[in-house]
């Protein structure tokens, strides 16, 4: 019985000792031991190594291709650029595409300032009668909606617009004119025509022959509707792009006929009323123009008129009587002249050639080679061989 009580109390008292905590180490040791668990391990390793290069290699060239996409649909917006006829600037095929459209603009002080002319790709300016001058806007580039006030024809005019094949927009003209629209076949919108086509702007508080206006678009509807045609059909001008702004010696120089610096241009086509002055302005390479010893603004924008190219022609002109006893002008615009010619800064002294009245005149250098503008708005200066253009190389001012 003792026997008994004392087995049981020793087999009470005897625990079994708890298992030892094996240690990280003592693992990762065991772990590596085995072969089979290190190949895994080794595998699944090489596995992410190999995915994660997978990724970053994607991720990179997928960059790669984008950025690549980027710069192919970037040259192609460039490449869908058009250049526009008239003035050489790279824009849509609709706009490059639109046929010239020629309108007469006076000039007298009452209708300054002058809408729409900013817009224009080529403005000719001559004196009408009593030594003020009048514009003639030719649009293709960019469109109006309102440009004016408008003014009468003259013959000079009308042959500067056959020249371009350009409808024809105006507000009656004096005899001359009138029988050579009709005789040369002139692509003619004149106002006392088609008068849904104008309105006057009575805002202003002047006279009432100062009030005449129209749009682009409404000129354009018109000549719709007369079935004008819409074939282009004229001398189209070389054009480069501006110059560099910082050029090194080896940089291209595309008209080479050792022009001369010409920072101001000033023009005298009569009295101080119509002085005009041209200062080059080398931040947007254009000239900024003004009227009178103001600046030039379009009424539209407000903005100073500043073309990027500046011709100064000399033609001989011929006091006239009209049939209807009208006193006024002729010019021997058909032919040949000299011309001054401002671009990029410089002066080239040149020459014009018009071989018909159906032809765009072109110009030339003192070398014969044709002159490449830039692209851009032109304004053409019609002088007599008594007017006179002065140009000097002073420091460049803006007004």
């Amino acid at each position: 019985m003792d026997l008994d009580l004392h087995q049981e109390e020793r087999t009470l008292g005897e625990v079994e000792p708890p298992k030892r905590k094996l240690k990280i180490v003592e693992r990762i040791r065991n772990f590596f031991a085995n072969p089979k668990k290190r190949l895994i391990f080794i595998g699944t390793i090489g596995l992410l190594v190999i995915a994660a290069f997978g990724i970053g290699l994607y991720f990179m060239t997928h960059e790669a291709r984008t950025s690549d996409n980027a710069n192919k649909e970037a040259a192609k917006v460039e490449e869908q650029k058009f250049e526009a006829p008239l003035d050489g600037v790279k824009t849509d095929i609709d706009s490059s595409n639109r046929y010239p459209l020629a309108v007469m603009v006076e000039n007298h002080t009452e209708a300054r300032p002058q809408s729409g002319l900013e817009k224009a790709s080529v403005v000719y300016e001559a004196i009408a009668e009593g030594g003020i001058t009048r514009f003639m806007a030719i649009f293709g580039t960019y469109e109006t909606e309102k440009v004016g006030p408008v003014r009468s024809a003259r013959p000079y005019f009308v042959d500067w617009a056959h020249g371009y094949n350009a409808y024809y927009a105006h507000v009656g003209g004096n005899a001359l004119a009138l029988d050579k629209i009709i005789a040369d076949g002139i692509l003619d919108l004149d106002q006392f025509k088609y008068s849904s086509s104008y309105w006057r702007d009575t805002s202003r508080n002047v006279s009432s022959e100062h009030t005449m206006y129209t749009s682009t678009l409404k000129l354009r509807d018109q000549a719709a509707k007369l079935g004008y045609t819409t074939s282009k059909n004229f001398n189209i001008y070389r054009f480069k792009d501006d110059p560099d702004p910082t050029p090194t010696p080896t940089s291209d120089t595309t008209n080479i006929a050792a022009p001369t610096t010409a920072a101001t241009v000033d023009i005298d086509f009569s009295s101080a009323n119509y002085k005009v002055q041209y200062k080059y302005d080398k931040a947007t390479n254009s000239y900024k123009r003004s009227l009178a010893g103001s600046a030039h603004n379009d009424a539209i924008s407000g903005n100073q008129l500043n073309p990027k190219n500046v011709i100064v022609m000399t033609v001989k002109r011929n006091a006239v009587v009209t049939r209807i006893n009208e006193h006024g002008y002729t010019m021997d615009n058909i032919g040949e002249g000299t011309a001054k010619i401002f671009i990029d800064g410089k002066e080239i002294d040149g020459k014009w050639k018009k071989s018909s009245k159906e032809s765009r005149e072109i110009f030339y250098d003192s070398t014969g080679a044709e002159i490449i503008f830039n692209r851009g708005q032109f304004w053409i200066s019609v002088i007599p061989p008594e007017g006179t253009v002065t140009a000097t190389a002073e420091a460049t001012t803006s007004n």
